[in-house]
C-alpha cells in the first residue's frame, strides 16, 4: 500500500505571537535611533542592518504548517511567508505507542511538540511516538481523514 498525502494549514497567530511581533518591530527601531544619535554615519549603517533583521523576524510570524505523509513516515515543515521552507521533524507511524483526540491524551512524561494551526477547523490529535533520534515525543497535530485512515492501518489497536 503506497501512501502520499501532503497538506498545509495556515497558522493563526495568538496574542503571545502578536506581542512578540510588536517587540521585534519596535525594539530595532528604538535601538536604531539610539545608534544614529550616538554613532552618526556608522549608526545609520547599523540601523539599516537592524531594520533588515527586524523585517525578516516580522515575516517569520506568517507561516503555514505542512504535513507530509509518505508510506510510514510523517514529516512536519513550516513554510514561512510562502517562500522559505524549514523541515521541523519526521516520525514513523510504525513506532507509535498511542494516538487519539487531545481530550483522551494520557499523562506521559515526554517532550511535547505542537504542530497545531490554532484555526479550529480540523480535529486536534495527540500522537506518542519516537523521533528520528529515538527519543520519545508527544506530537500535537491536526490530521485529515486520509491520514487517520493510514494510522488505522499502520498503528492498528493504538487508538485511545
Amino acid at each position: 500500500m503506497e501512501n502520499f498525502i501532503e497538506y498545509s494549514l495556515p497558522y493563526k497567530m495568538t496574542m503571545k505571537d502578536r506581542a512578540m511581533q510588536a517587540v521585534y518591530t519596535v525594539a530595532p527601531m528604538v535601538l536604531g535611533v539610539f545608534l544614529i544619535m550616538t554613532l552618526g554615519l556608522i549608526g545609520i549603517l547599523l540601523c539599516a542592518g537592524l531594520c533588515y533583521i527586524a523585517y525578516r523576524l516580522y515575516l517569520s510570524f506568517f507561516y503555514e504548517l505542512e504535513y507530509t505523509l509518505l508510506e510510514d513516515e510523517i514529516g512536519f515543515a513550516k513554510i514561512i511567508n510562502r517562500e522559505r521552507r524549514r523541515d521541523l521533524m519526521k516520525a514513523s507511524i510504525a513506532k507509535t505507542e498511542s494516538y487519539g483526540p487531545i481530550a483522551n491524551r494520557p499523562a506521559v512524561q515526554c517532550p511535547t511538540r505542537s504542530f497545531l494551526s490554532n484555526q479550529g477547523e480540523e480535529p486536534e490529535y495527540y500522537w506518542i511516538t519516537y523521533d528520528e533520534k529515538g527519543n520519545k515525543v508527544c506530537i500535537l497535530f491536526q490530521p485529515t481523514e486520509a491520514v487517520l485512515d493510514v494510522f488505522s492501518v499502520r498503528a492498528r489497536g493504538k487508538l485511545r
